[in-house]
């Protein structure tokens, strides 16, 4: 009623799944029919928001359960919510199981928490240290390029580069972040990817709040993939934190992994400690104030997991 009272229309609501089997549909349909040769994009990759505009113009209101997302598409409004006024709109919250794969880490965190987590970690993502990581994304493509030339010694051929780009951001996603310890890295990203396949079967049901606490056959299946993940994941910071102690001198070029993302998230930990007199200080004061736990460290790992690869690969596929 208040979005209606301002001429901001939508598709009906329907009961607790709101519009998300409609939303399905239309992105399940416009996958499974080949692409014009057109530059007309839309609406194969947002075919829902195509559909809609149509139906109730630029901005309108769609609901994902129980929870309403205003659709705007008018430049001066996304600049509002992006820089002019952005400390006026909260992060959404994102559906249970898309807040389980992405992690508890920078992209999801808000307030005096997301400042301070920010604030430690932004350095590992310095001109200066990013390209630090160029070698690497160059011999990943270097090596794909040169897989395409020997297919292409025979005459002609046909790539679906799609798998090839998503297996070429796994390849640099997972030695960025891991350096040396890439096998165990890239058997983490396996787990998260099953994960997310689940995750897609699920968003084409109907979502009853608390459905995913019930240990179904799918939910079990879940948990223990989840749980496998962040076991990896510990296990290799401990790892990581007992070689640095047996450093001699700490020296950080004889430090495993010197170089890649989870290193330096280790040594943001550690710089985040303080002594002990500074956490004592601190410790009844704002949560905001507290070192990067190794389970943090967990986190922010599946968030570059998961904001990574779809996004990198998508990229690289459209264009």
């Amino acid at each position: 009623k208040h979005f209606s009272k301002q001429g901001v229309k939508g598709p009906p609501y329907n009961l607790f799944i709101g519009n998300m089997k409609e939303l399905v549909d239309l992105m399940l349909k416009a996958s499974s029919q080949p692409m014009s040769l057109s530059h007309h994009i839309l609406p194969r990759v947002l075919p829902f928001y195509h559909h809609w505009k149509k139906i109730y113009g630029a901005t309108y209101l769609i609901w994902f359960g129980p929870t309403p997302r205003l659709t705007i598409a008018d430049p001066s409004l996304i600049r509002e919510v992006f820089s002019t006024n952005a400390e006026s709109y909260e992060k959404y919250e994102a559906h249970p199981l898309v807040r389980k794969l992405e992690g508890n880490g920078l992209i999801s965190l808000k307030g005096e928490v997301w400042a301070h987590r920010r604030k430690t970690i932004s350095p590992i993502f310095h001109l200066e240290n990013l390209k630090l990581m160029i070698p690497i994304m160059g011999k990943s493509v270097g090596q794909m390029v040169e897989k395409w030339g020997k297919m292409c010694n025979s005459g002609k051929v046909e790539l679906e580069v799609s798998e090839w780009f998503q297996n070429l951001t796994e390849e640099v996603i997972t030695r960025s972040i891991f350096g040396s310890s890439y096998d165990v890295g890239k058997h983490i990203y396996h787990l998260q990817a099953k994960q997310i396949v689940f995750a897609a079967e699920s968003f084409q049901k109907v979502f009853f709040p608390g459905y995913r606490f019930v240990p179904t056959k799918r939910n079990r299946t879940t948990w223990k993939l989840d749980r496998e993940i962040e076991a990896l994941l510990l296990s290799l910071i401990k790892q990581r934190k007992e070689r640095r102690r047996r450093s001699p001198d700490g020296k950080e070029e004889e430090i495993e992994g010197h170089g890649d993302l989870l290193e330096a998230l280790i040594q943001a930990s550690l710089n985040s400690q303080g002594g002990e007199e500074e956490l004592e200080k601190n410790k009844n004061k704002s949560k905001s104030w507290r070192r990067i736990t190794e389970e943090d460290i967990v986190e922010e790992c599946k968030s570059f997991f998961f904001a990574g690869k779809h996004t990198t690969s998508n990229l690289l596929i459209w264009t």
